[in-house]
């Protein structure tokens, strides 16, 4: 699977959950993004990162 493949399935899965959250797309490609940015520089592995991006919009639905 190449980095495009995995960053779209991602964002697929990432879409579905923020539908329950009543987040928009954008909400969640920004997310996605500015997590994914701290992620490389930290060296994070993907299941973290992606357990911050959930943190992350779950908090965003809560208006935190």
């Amino acid at each position: 699977m190449t980095d495009a493949d995995q960053c779209a399935a991602e964002l697929r899965g990432l879409l579905r959950f923020a539908q329950g959250l009543g987040l928009d797309e954008a909400t969640v490609r920004e997310i996605y993004e500015a997590v994914g940015e701290q992620a490389a520089k930290a060296g994070v592995g993907d299941d973290d990162r992606m357990a911050k991006v959930r943190k992350r919009m779950l908090a965003a639905a809560r208006g935190a």
